[in-house]
């Protein structure tokens, strides 16, 4: 009996667990779901031995508390963002169980009724009313919560929730607002675990419902700092440094014949020391700085300012790292009718993935943009394979892939949330390099 009711308890401590492993099933590794059912299994022994030893103790200390914390670190660990934002999905989560639970209970009663009792308990081996009602309700609020994880999967793919969790930040006042709401959901659970099923009902709808409105609240508020506007706004400055950049190169070459004529000057005069410190203190400089304004000077037949702002800006974050970016663009390529910010998140992280290879072996990346055709256009990425490292192209593009060490690999699975029928990305190992093909369809 006993061994059955510690199942059953189980079981409905694994449910928030369960629907995080489902919804966002893309991020789980057999190593972080042992640990989060070891741990599962382990505060359910821990609670259970609590309960006898300190029944004065109200059990949302033993029962809602450690669920809680163990469920917020391990799905924050599964996505890799800040514990704050996993917190109030939990305890959503947590709400939401409970109402399941509590309707379900009600609804267990009313059978219970309008059966035959004895016969239930010994059909399922339970000789109490209240056990058999638990049964009931964990036996049948299981395959909902699966339902619902499945259901959910799909809306969070679609969101790219995932991505959005992972780039959210967060500050002091979403740490005080989710903290406040949490002592008052424990604190008021502290009341509720002593009530009646119905009791315990309305109290998780009033839950369900408060931590849905904080939710909503929190994301909105992220969002309004990650949405496409924002980041279309970061890229629009890029672009101005593009324009800089530009007009820069105008103004040089208008000024390099003068500095022609200078030399010419030396000459006529046969001043060939002066001729030769001027050129070591002016004219090669000028050059070197000529030869890397007009490594960019394709961006100009990309006529989508925000791609461009972007690679100018990874050029220049190339270049921090001794990584020699080259752009290469020989016909105009035009975009029309495209998501612009899908285009530059997918070839951000690209980028980001070949400057951080090129940096481990030969500071090289080539990038190439071309018309397909009139319809379709094709933006190629080449750097080489670190040495000692191996991709194996069919996990790629899976979850937490990497060659890199101390990285986390989300930037592949990432771009995977990002592409559709309009934007492919396509990859290949060739003679020692990796190639990264977006196919932009316009």
């Amino acid at each position: 009996m006993a061994a059955v009711m510690f199942g059953l308890s189980l079981i409905s401590g694994g449910y928030e667990m369960l629907f995080l492993l489902i919804g966002f099933r893309e991020y789980v590794t057999w190593r972080l779901s042992a640990v989060w059912v070891a741990l599962i299994v382990l505060e359910a022994i821990i609670a259970n031995a609590a309960t006898v030893q300190w029944p004065q103790v109200p059990l949302v200390f033993f029962w809602i508390i450690p669920l809680l914390i163990i469920n917020t670190l391990m799905s924050s660990r599964l996505l890799y963002t800040k514990w704050l934002l996993m917190l109030p999905v939990v305890i959503f989560l947590n709400a939401i169980k409970r109402l399941l639970g509590a309707l379900v209970g009600v609804l267990a009663k009313l059978m219970v009724k309008s059966t035959s009792p004895m016969l239930l308990r010994q059909a399922v081996g339970l000789h109490a009313t209240a056990d058999l009602n638990l049964f009931i309700a964990v036996i049948v609020t299981l395959p909902i919560v699966i339902l619902l994880g499945m259901a959910a999967h799909r809306w969070l793919v679609r969101v790219a929730a995932a991505d959005f969790l992972q780039r959210a930040r967060v500050d002091l006042s979403d740490y005080l607002l989710v903290l406040l709401f949490f002592g008052i959901y424990v604190l008021a659970y502290v009341f509720a675990m002593e009530w009646s099923i119905n009791g315990q009902a309305y109290m998780a709808i009033v839950a369900s419902i408060t931590f849905g409105i904080i939710g909503v609240y929190l994301i909105n508020n992220k969002n309004s700092h990650l949405n496409d506007a924002q980041l279309l706004l970061e890229v629009s400055n890029y672009n101005e440094l593009l324009s800089q950049h530009n007009q820069d190169l105008h103004l040089f070459k208008h000024d390099y014949q003068n500095v022609l004529l200078s030399m010419a000057a030396f000459i006529q005069n046969s001043d060939m020391p002066g001729l030769k410190q001027y050129f070591e203190d002016e004219v090669l400089p000028a050059s070197e700085q000529l030869n890397r304004q007009t490594e960019l000077i394709g961006l100009s037949r990309l006529d989508m300012p925000t791609v461009s702002g972007m690679i100018y800006a990874k050029y220049e974050a190339a270049k921090q790292q001794h990584v020699q970016l080259s752009v290469t663009i020989l016909e105009a390529v035009r975009l029309t009718d495209i998501p612009q910010i899908k285009v530059v998140r997918i070839l951000g992280n690209l980028l980001d993935n070949a400057i951080d290879a090129a940096a481990r072996s030969d500071q090289r990346v080539a990038v190439t943009i071309s018309n397909y055709d009139v319809q379709t256009a094709v933006f190629t990425i080449v750097n080489q394979v670190p040495a000692q490292e191996t991709i194996d192209l069919a996990a790629i593009k899976k979850s937490r892939f990497t060659t890199k060490p101390g990285h986390l690999g989300y930037g592949l699975s990432s771009i995977e949330q990002l592409t559709t029928t309009q934007l492919q990305v396509n990859y290949q190992i060739e003679e020692g390099r990796f190639i990264a093909e977006l196919v932009v369809k316009h």
